[in-house]
């Protein structure tokens, strides 16, 4: 995972071009999800 982009994503903000690596294989592309809700949940155990 690369990026490609710098800067801070503010709220209304497009999401940046980014794709996650699949337990299963493959990926899951931000693009791919274009249109429908998606729910982002970091969680840190520090």
């Amino acid at each position: 995972m690369v990026a490609t982009t710098s800067g801070v994503v503010a709220v209304g903000d497009a999401l940046p071009d980014v794709a996650l690596p699949l337990l299963g294989g493959g990926e899951l592309a931000f693009r791919d999800l274009r249109g429908k809700k998606l729910l982002l949940y970091f969680w840190g155990s520090w």
